[in-house]
């Protein structure tokens, strides 16, 4: 999985090895960390893992709760958000980008039609096209196209593979590869049966599937607390939950090729630093949380409004760090296992209602999208009073329509 993004002209950023693996471990839950690691034992041989617990040895106790089982996350989706994280967006741009990946299909296609995109949305034709345009160059390969054929083309030309004759085959000929029939192929593209086979070589080269090694819909996750909310001597302390994650010594190993011990051995240090980084950054976050909450884990109230933008401000952290550090992870309290970004109210300041109302409308079900009156409700929900018109105001700020003309007609409607 390459999630590197080359900076160009193509609005894309470039991520060394060790910022790739700093970025993944921080917004790994324990448990995908505790895989991770045993993945990385298998793999270098100078990861050495010392020690492995887990709560889950006591799941048949009658004090667990069913969330301790199941977490669900979209690992595509996440993975392509991520990438629109690092391009310099403008909250309307971003609304679209997000839109457009989540619309993708199991295979990682776009069935939506600009127009089609144009009426569900308010942005221009050239908005949407630009959109298309950046997305279809980010990693998986070949992400985004309509087709397989736009697909494979996209591919090549990643590959700087400019061939028109097996661009002509790929838009035209696929049903006569399929059937090998070589000779219609060869009177049709002026080439001969051994140059035929050699096209076909390259074409076996590419991807048709661009989601194939990704997680399409929802993937279940088994729950593990980062920390514990205990009171002590009659005051409530934050507890981190180390020995849930796999403890990592460096070890030599003589067996190893020398021209690879280098790469191995500083592979395994990074490793170390990207675990011990990504602890030290949550552990600071939950302490902020569990200060500025502290009322409410003491059961004295609810939850108070903690934007994420003055916890990042607070902590001396950019507001995407924070956001991947709390990503999957829960903390276990007196009131239960919940949810850690559950604990990061959004404020009553226009944008960032308007990327709550962004965030409610593309989880929606497209047959029945949500209504005005039912963003409303939501949001009254997390504490923010806002009226029914305010809502429908920056609804139509971020250039998306009404719920009646968001409507897609289900397959049932269609036929």
């Amino acid at each position: 999985m390459d999630f590197s993004l080359n900076m160009k002209q193509e609005l894309k950023l470039i991520l060394t090895q060790s910022m790739k693996m700093s970025l993944n471990i921080l917004e790994m839950s324990s448990f995908d960390l505790e895989k991770y690691i045993l993945d990385e034992s298998k793999k270098n041989p100078f990861v050495e893992v010392q020690y492995i617990t887990h709560p889950r040895k006591n799941k048949n106790s009658s004090d667990v709760s069913p969330l301790d089982f199941a977490h669900q996350e979209k690992d595509l989706i996440d993975f392509l958000e991520e990438q629109i994280g690092y391009l310099n967006l403008s909250t309307n741009q971003r609304f679209l980008y997000t839109f457009i990946v989540n619309n993708l299909n199991s295979k990682g296609y776009l069935n939506l039609s600009v127009k089609e995109i144009k009426s569900l949305t308010k942005f221009s034709i050239k908005e949407i096209k630009e959109a298309l345009k950046n997305i279809k160059k980010f990693e998986p390969i070949g992400i985004c196209a309509s087709n397989l054929e736009e697909c494979l083309i996209i591919q090549l030309h990643k590959k700087n593979i400019n061939d028109i004759k097996l661009e002509y085959i790929i838009k035209n000929l696929l049903n006569e590869v399929a059937l090998g029939k070589f000779e219609e192929i060869g009177k049709k593209v002026g080439l001969t049966e051994e140059e035929i086979i050699a096209k076909l070589k390259t074409i076996r080269t590419l991807n048709p599937i661009p989601s194939r090694g990704f997680y399409m819909g929802e993937a279940i996750r088994y729950i593990i607390p980062e920390a514990e909310i205990i009171k002590y001597e009659n005051k409530y302390i934050l507890v981190m939950n180390e020995e849930n994650t796999p403890k990592i010594k460096i070890k030599n190993n003589s067996n190893v090729d020398s021209s690879k011990t280098n790469d191995y051995f500083t592979s395994a240090n990074n490793l170390i630093k990207c675990i011990e980084k990504r602890n030290e950054t949550l552990k600071k976050i939950l302490e902020l949380i569990l200060e500025e909450q502290y009322n409410y884990f003491s059961m004295k109230s609810i939850k108070k409004v903690l934007p994420m933008k003055s916890v990042a401000k607070k902590l001396n952290l950019h507001e995407s760090t924070v956001s991947r550090a709390i990503k999957n992870k829960y903390i276990k309290t007196e009131r239960g296992i919940e949810r850690i970004r559950d604990f990061f109210v959004l404020d009553g300041q226009k944008e960032n209602v308007e990327n709550l109302i962004q965030d409610i409308i593309l989880k929606e079900n497209r047959e029945t999208p949500v209504s005005d009156q039912e963003i409303t409700n939501k949001l009254n929900n997390l504490g923010i009073k806002i009226a029914r018109r305010t809502v429908s105001k920056y609804r139509e700020n971020l250039g998306i329509k009404s719920s009646s003309k968001r409507k897609i007609k289900s397959m049932e409607e269609k036929w």
